[in-house]
């Protein structure tokens, strides 16, 4: 019963609320996120409100290491929306990108490593990120857009282990 709980919890939680709005209606918005995060704290036993980002990742990381999707899902959707600027933030796209290939959702996981080229332009995942974004092109069979990537990561990151990881990558295509 209980991870029956949790299961409804997390998909409460995952599901988007974000519906139209009428303006008269806007102020009531903020009092469904409070109810949404009193049903949950009532349904698993746990305040998310009172996480850290540090425990929000190390969640992340427990849900990745046990395949547990829309867990992984929702703690990275709570970190991203309280702790935007998080140091931990890029790395939990990172990892929410490789459950994606993991599971071959290839659009998704392209969509998680393009964020963090967006969102954190300084992050120390960028390279790693372009990289598996490259990798997932060559999944899908599109060898265009990953051979682009490889270059883009063997020129603007000389010396990375990625660089050299792209060169060998397009050794290959040619």
């Amino acid at each position: 019963m209980k991870q029956l709980r949790l299961i409804a919890a997390t998909v409460l939680i995952s599901v988007p609320t974000m519906m139209w709005v009428p303006s008269s209606e806007a102020a009531n918005k903020s009092s469904r996120d409070v109810k949404q995060e009193a049903l949950l704290a009532e349904l698993t036993g746990v305040n998310p409100a009172k996480k850290t980002d540090m425990e929000l990742y190390s969640e992340m990381m427990e849900a990745y290491e046990q395949g547990r999707e829309i867990v992984l899902k929702n703690r990275l959707q709570t970190l991203l929306q309280r702790y935007p600027q998080s140091s931990y933030a890029d790395n939990a796209l990172f990892l929410a990108g490789r459950m994606a290939v993991d599971r071959s959702q290839y659009a998704e996981a392209i969509r998680y490593f393009a964020r963090i080229e967006k969102d954190y332009p300084q992050s120390n995942r960028l390279v790693a990120a372009k990289f598996a974004k490259a990798m997932t092109y060559k999944k899908m069979n599109l060898p265009e857009f990953a051979k682009k990537v490889l270059s883009e990561v063997r020129g603007r990151y000389p010396g990375s282990p990625e660089s050299f990881r792209a060169d060998a990558e397009l050794k290959i295509y040619k």
